[in-house]
């Protein structure tokens, strides 16, 4: 069942601060590089004088104080938009013009597209495909794709951080002791994205390469975190798991975006300090480290050889 304009929104806008005066990542007026694409600052400005020349949007993000956190979405919305594109042709996934335009149609044409997001008419036709290739890509790998993992429960953010520092760093003992406190932990778990469909929805744990280390909360300010080491992480050959044709294609998209994360590791993600930091658990920006959605320890030179 095709998605409606307004399931896109939360999925590719899960959202940069123009205020300021960082000069960009590496080089001046970038706003953004990803692996070797560079997105530059105008582009983020020039999309959000495009939001603000609807008087009755400008007039109220300026009442709310919204101007920063607008071009901070806007700005996370490149990044997803490229590391797409990117996954895009590392998996070999295209879609054709004309299921764009199949699917603008159904929704009603640009404006009604554009309606209650941060898109323009101008650059919803690249929104629509952005969405479209994220929901392949949750298709191309649900019924293959699993990884093997040990995790443990922590009760706060501060703790979830310090327990995912020390198992990044090889102290296996951190498990133990959170078994003997009565935490909740598990060695060497299976996990296909089929059958854990919400779990690959909702965490980044089918995101992130091997030897990574996530803290994350499965629920947003649930106060129940859960530190993860992905073990291993891998796409089965053969005809894919059954359960995965079952999946609605909300679920297939928000499983592609999740996905990124493995892209992201892979070519790097850079942002201008104007607009805060990376969060590579939301795979959007966060105005700052302390207001991350988690933690992630990228895999130790041991892990990688």
């Amino acid at each position: 069942m095709p998605l409606r304009a307004r399931r896109w929104a939360p999925v590719l806008l899960t959202g940069l601060l123009l205020a300021g005066c960082g000069t960009g990542p590496g080089e001046p007026g970038a706003a953004a590089i990803v692996g070797s694409a560079r997105i530059p600052v105008s582009q983020v400005q020039d999309r959000l004088d495009e939001v603000l020349r609807d008087p009755e949007e400008a007039a109220r993000l300026r009442e709310e104080g919204g101007l920063g956190n607008r071009g901070r979405q806007l700005a996370s919305f490149l990044v997803q938009q490229e590391l797409i594109e990117q996954a895009a042709v590392r998996e070999g996934l295209r879609v054709p013009e004309s299921r764009v335009d199949a699917a603008l149609q159904e929704q009603g044409g640009p404006a009604a597209v554009a309606d209650g997001t941060l898109v323009t008419p101008p650059h919803v036709r690249d929104y629509v495909r952005s969405s479209l290739l994220l929901t392949e890509l949750g298709r191309a790998q649900a019924g293959r794709l699993s990884v093997l993992v040990d995790y443990l429960g922590a009760g706060t953010r501060g703790q979830a951080q310090q327990l995912a520092g020390r198992i990044a760093a090889g102290d296996t003992a951190a498990l133990d002791e959170a078994q003997r406190a009565g935490r909740p932990v598990a060695r060497g778990e299976r996990l296909s994205v089929a059958g854990n469909p919400e779990l690959a929805a909702l965490t980044p744990m089918f995101g992130a390469q091997p030897g990574t280390v996530l803290a994350f909360e499965p629920q947003p300010n649930s106060g129940q975190w859960i530190v993860a080491r992905i073990a291993e992480r891998s796409v089965a050959p053969g005809a894919p798991d059954p359960a995965a044709a079952q999946l609605d294609e909300q679920t297939l998209q928000a499983i592609g975006l999740r996905l990124l994360g493995a892209t992201a590791q892979q070519v790097g993600v850079e942002l201008s300090p104007r607009y805060g930091v990376w969060d590579p658990i939301a795979l959007n920006a966060a105005p700052e480290a302390g207001q991350t959605t988690g933690f992630s320890f990228p895999p130790r030179a041991a892990d990688r050889g």
